[in-house]
């Protein structure tokens, strides 16, 4: 009985694994430096996503939408799954996420002329904050704000966000420090001397693959992926494409 049940793994366990597609489609969103259609291979994330998959023999290829049209696409096809997303309870009821693509941290940015220090996010609750469409859910910041005077403002964005900050319409924007950094060096004609951010982090934050728990293959998919990963960690390789993509920490 023993012998049968392994000569059964023997043969499924190949059958599984050519069940596999050799090329996936995956979608992914405007979030540079880790995420973009005009960065050098998709930006940080998006490379380091295909070439763990490349290890594993696995070809991608990237459709670029927006995000919450992107998350739709990855739940319901054609594609599979999607890149850069932070883990969320009702993410994980339709997708299965990998281990961490990178990890990166939430920050407040403000004019240098607005004295801002806080220590807990009930700080802001009399404040208007900004917040980029899309993101707004990521942050713990809807009780807060009902609690207090302030108010919530929901840029389109986060070159939107950044520019409501340097006009004043909001006291601080809540943002990626990463993603805040790059806008500020490379989508902003003036004002940029004026925004500063408190180094305090909102929350430190870890990106992941997603692939829809639709696909038959979900599973074994993630792990070709995380195994792919590890590959390109242990080799260097991952440290090498993070060097290529400035303002990374």
């Amino acid at each position: 009985m023993a012998w049968l049940a392994l000569c059964l793994f023997l043969w499924v366990a190949p059958c599984r694994a050519q069940d596999l597609p050799a090329s996936i489609v995956l979608t992914s969103g405007e979030w540079s430096p880790f995420f973009s259609a005009t960065l050098p291979g998709g930006g940080f994330g998006n490379r380091v996503v295909r070439e763990s998959f490349a290890l594993e023999g696995i070809k991608v290829d990237f459709q670029f939408l927006p995000w919450r049209r992107a998350l739709e696409t990855a739940a319901q096809g054609p594609a599979v799954g999607s890149a850069g997303w932070l883990p969320l309870e009702e993410r994980k009821r339709r997708f299965l996420f990998s281990d961490p693509i990178f990890k990166s941290a939430r920050v407040f940015f403000h004019l240098r002329d607005f004295p801002f220090a806080w220590r807990t996010v009930e700080d802001v609750r009399d404040l208007r904050v900004g917040v980029t469409l899309g993101s707004a859910e990521e942050f713990p910041f809807k009780d807060v704000m009902a609690a207090g005077r302030g108010k919530l403002d929901v840029a389109v964005s986060y070159v939107a966000g950044m520019k409501m900050l340097i006009a004043g319409r909001v006291d601080v924007y809540a943002c990626n420090k990463a993603v805040g950094l790059f806008v500020l060096a490379n989508s902003i004609d003036s004002g940029v001397d004026r925004v500063v951010y408190n180094p305090r982090p909102i929350f430190t934050e870890t990106n992941h693959l997603i692939i829809s728990r639709r696909l038959p293959f979900a599973r074994e998919l993630v792990d070709r992926f995380n195994a792919g990963l590890l590959k390109l960690r242990r080799s260097g390789r991952y440290d090498e494409i993070r060097r290529d993509y400035p303002g990374l920490d």
